[in-house]
């Protein structure tokens, strides 16, 4: 947990780059444009949390010198360490119990007043976006082991940032904006004449989708195993990436959630069933760089799924010369490719593969996590189901551009 120190300092360059923004404007003469605009709206929400965050800081640090001085022992203000040691483990035993103590206690507070940004609404023990970001220290018989944070191992499993997609984690606004497009024009120097608006910008908003998952487990595990920690974490992880990534990659928009980014791209190629070719890749490349999407700065890759990464293993460039996929390098055509069963994700075994610049494309999570534990449902197997619920969003700008995409017949 940052101390108050630390907080005030970056509520201080936040002020700072208000003030920035507030003489450009007024040395030129005119309103915030666009940009400043969402730049200075982020920087007040920014503020507003922060001051949140600083005063539960001040008393946080008050209590420890107190406690320390009643009983005569330095207490250190940096409570990195004890952020360290929150346990899943222990938020879900006690989420079983439905009584919070001890640092579950204090996060959980923590994270329903950070809902006010985000407007969730916890029903279980709400972990709050600080200690998803941390990793967690569990005390082992012969030595203490260190498990990765939540949000790392989110990461991992997610195939889009893999391939290069940009992840917020822990966004504390309802709408989280993105400015991305940028564009310049030459003009033609006329004193006599008003100049006039030349480039464009491309700018969206993420807003939170509700997505639960559930993850069934024994109710012993909770108690007898003491590195199911790391276990705990690399499962929630999984089921939220891959019911997020299910609605982005799948071949049409599913009823709720985001919207699929597959759906859109452009150039789309529809081989013949059994007809897949390598000239239907080059395609794909060739739609991307058409549509002016430039390969400097970008992260050109291919995500695809089972049936498609089947064809391209026998495939060849040029026929009894080269191999299109390169096993070693994981690269299709000199392109990272990736594997996900969620790729145009629609129950079928046709191939279905996406090219295009992976930078363009943004994911976010909002706030914390919510935990509730189902003793009962599944009691008669001798289980337990967690029932884990985050705010996710994600699109891409540009998509219909940026993107092309294959789908067998």
């Amino acid at each position: 947990m940052t101390n108050s120190l630390e907080l005030k300092e970056t509520r201080s360059g936040l002020v700072d780059t208000l003030e920035s923004i507030k003489n450009t404007a007024e040395g030129e003469s005119r309103n915030l444009n666009e940009a400043e605009s969402i730049e200075v709206d982020n920087a007040l929400k920014s503020i507003e949390d922060l001051d949140v965050k600083i005063e539960r800081a001040e008393k946080i640090e008050k209590e420890l010198r107190n406690a320390a001085a009643s009983v005569g022992t330095p207490v250190s203000n940096n409570v990195e360490k004890e952020m360290r040691d929150y346990s899943f483990q222990d938020a879900i035993a006690q989420a079983k119990t439905g009584e919070l103590h001890g640092l579950v206690k204090e996060m959980d507070q923590e994270a329903r007043n950070e809902a006010k940004y985000t407007g969730q609404n916890y029903r279980g023990i709400a972990i709050p976006a600080s200690v998803l970001t941390r990793a967690a220290v569990t005390t082992a018989a012969s030595s203490p082991l260190e498990v990765q944070a939540f949000t790392d191992q989110l990461d991992a499993n997610l195939v889009l940032t893999s391939a290069g997609a940009n992840l917020y984690t822990g966004v504390a606004d309802a709408k989280f904006p993105i400015v991305q497009g940028i564009t310049s024009t030459f003009v033609a120097e006329d004193p006599g004449a008003d100049v006039a608006s030349a480039g464009s910008t491309t700018s969206m908003s993420l807003t939170p989708n509700k997505l639960i998952s559930v993850v069934d487990m024994s109710v012993e595990a909770m108690t007898q195993n003491a590195g199911l920690e790391n276990a705990i974490r690399r499962n929630m992880a999984q089921s939220i990436a891959a019911t997020w990534e299910s609605n982005l990659l799948a071949v049409a928009n599913a009823g709720a959630g985001p919207s699929s980014i597959f759906a859109v791209g452009a150039g789309t190629s529809t081989p013949a069933a059994g007809a897949v070719a390598a000239s239907d890749f080059i395609a794909l490349e060739q739609a991307v760089i058409e549509a002016n999407i430039p390969l400097n700065g970008s992260r050109m890759a291919y995500v695809m799924n089972g049936p498609a990464y089947g064809s391209v293993r026998s495939m060849l460039q040029t026929t009894g010369v080269a191999a299109l996929w390169d096993p070693a390098d994981k690269r299709l055509n000199n392109y990272f490719g990736f594997v996900s069963t969620n790729v145009g994700n629609d129950a079928t075994t046709k191939a279905r593969a996406m090219f295009g610049d992976f930078t363009r494309m943004h994911l976010a999570q909002f706030g914390g996590i919510d935990i509730l534990f189902d003793q009962y449902s599944l009691a008669r197997q001798g289980l337990g189901s967690l029932i884990v619920t985050t705010l996710v969003d994600g699109a891409a700008t540009t998509p219909g551009s940026a993107f092309s995409t294959l789908v067998e017949a």
